[in-house]
């Protein structure tokens, strides 16, 4: 698997991510309907997008200096 191929996927992957967490601080806003450990797994999914973020930031970085 190249890195072009991961790098589309982990996108992907972090806009799923981002959808998700917005559904359920949208639906846990909602006055009668409650999430149970919403913030949570918000916070988790927060974390998630952090660490896909920095691998693909890393290997930008990796690239722009193999190119000086």
């Amino acid at each position: 698997m190249n890195f072009e191929k991961i790098k589309k996927i982990a996108k992907y992957t972090t806009n799923g991510l981002s959808i998700i967490a917005a559904l359920i601080t949208g639906i846990n806003a909602i006055e009668g309907i409650t999430i149970p450990y919403a913030v949570q797994i918000v916070q988790i999914i927060a974390v998630l997008q952090g660490v896909i973020g920095t691998y693909l930031i890393s290997n930008k970085a990796l690239n722009y200096k193999k190119e000086d």
